[in-house]
């Protein structure tokens, strides 16, 4: 009876043991399945664009911007442009974001790192901008008679599928002073933007209050 006894009891661990063994087996699988539908199958395109300083050295003319793209989903992300802007005419009768092309200095690249790049999927890639911005282009007759001028970005990108996206959005609200001249600057964003969006956004930028999202914005008085 006590040897029946042990048989049992040593079957009943035989099973126990099978069962874990099974069941251990099955959740190896299930996450297996699971890891190959997140990375082969379903598909997450995702691209935060959001613009962390603006910084105009007005009687220098030199124009910097740092903006970071957080690529939330599980596919890589192109960057293909990005510059800075000022919202102006330059020969067209209507109002639009024009790009800043002019350089700082031999020195310094427009953009660090350089454009074209690639934003893998869970990454983080902060760019730098800079660019020549003379005063006497800021401070043109539209500009006085709406008391201030308006600097963006512009952001062309690409997610894996081949979709072409542009985004323009205004960053900063530059004031004049009684005389025309340049008094200082103001965060126009205090959100992050899709890059995976066509958005021309105008002035004067979005309405929400200053938060964790909202840049560091200076320039300084033209003397």
């Amino acid at each position: 009876m006590a040897q029946e006894t042990a048989q049992e009891a040593s079957a009943a661990s035989q099973r126990t043991k099978l069962d874990i063994t099974v069941m251990i087996a099955i959740m190896a699988l299930a996450l297996s399945a699971v890891s190959f539908y997140r990375g082969y199958i379903y598909t997450k395109q995702q691209l935060d664009v959001t613009v962390t300083e603006v910084s105009y050295n007005t009687n220098q003319g030199a124009l910097y911007m740092t903006v970071a793209f957080s690529n939330g989903g599980n596919r890589d992300a192109a960057l293909l442009r990005i510059e800075p802007a000022l919202w102006g005419r330059r020969d067209t009768p209507n109002l639009r974001w024009v790009p800043i092309v002019g350089r700082v200095h031999s020195d310094i690249p427009p953009t660090d790192p350089k454009v074209p790049t690639i934003i893998k999927a869970g990454g983080v890639e902060v760019v730098a901008l800079a660019a020549k911005l003379a005063s006497a282009d800021v401070e043109e007759p539209v500009a006085l008679s709406q008391g201030s001028a308006f600097l963006g970005i512009r952001v062309a990108t690409m997610n894996s599928d081949g979709n072409l996206y542009l985004v323009e959005h205004p960053v900063a609200r530059l004031t004049f002073d009684k005389e025309g001249h340049i008094l200082g600057a103001e965060a126009a964003i205090h959100k992050s933007l899709s890059g995976f969006d066509n958005l021309a956004g105008a002035p004067p930028g979005d309405t929400l209050q200053a938060n964790e999202k909202t840049p560091f914005v200076w320039a300084d008085k033209q003397y």
